[in-house]
């Protein structure tokens, strides 16, 4: 899967969600967890989704198209303290429905940071996705920053704690995981 992706907007309320019956593979986690860095990676693109070092940026749900055959969606990073009460409730009032009610939504891209593995804001949406009951790739992400024994224990802890469930070690930097992440989204996208 090599489909160029490219911006397509930026949506703040449900009622400016695509309308097209497309399919969605939307892309969740902490913030600072490296969402954008693995959108541009899959891009092939350096600046495609705006890169921050201060996380919380992302804001909507902003959509990215492939070609017209399917989107790819990220998801405002939870888990931010210095977000506001006002934009924590915004934020929840947004991805709920969205998570909860979209049709067109095939399939979840979970991303853990793989050096410390999940923290209070990932455990709560790894019980969600539990009970959602779809497709869910999780991404141990920043795994070029562990050794190889690091890599084999943090996927060993996570099959432990959750089972044995889609997981891909995966790094920006390098590419790592890169080719198993595009296989998992042609294979939901084809179903």
């Amino acid at each position: 899967m090599k489909d160029e992706l490219t911006f397509l907007k930026s949506v703040h309320r449900l009622r400016d969600l695509p309308r097209d019956g497309l399919p969605e593979i939307c892309i969740s986690g902490r913030s600072n967890v490296g969402k954008s860095s693995m959108i541009n990676r899959l891009a092939i693109r350096r600046n495609l989704a705006k890169i921050s070092k201060k996380p919380g940026k992302t804001r909507s749900l902003n959509y990215y198209a492939t070609g017209g055959a399917y989107y790819i969606v990220d998801l405002p990073g939870y888990g931010y303290a210095k977000v506001s009460r006002e934009q924590r409730k915004f934020f929840a009032d947004l991805t709920g429905p969205y998570l909860n009610e979209r049709s067109e939504l095939r399939g979840i891209i979970q991303l853990l940071d793989s050096r410390h593995g999940p923290v209070s804001g990932d455990l709560a949406m790894l019980e969600w996705l539990q009970e959602w009951g779809g497709n869910v790739l999780y991404v141990l992400t920043k795994a070029d920053k562990l050794s190889a024994n690091g890599r084999v224990r943090a996927l060993s802890a996570f099959a432990e704690e959750y089972g044995d469930k889609d997981v891909v070690l995966f790094s920006a930097v390098t590419g790592m995981g890169l080719d198993d992440l595009r296989r998992w989204i042609r294979r939901i996208i084809d179903t």
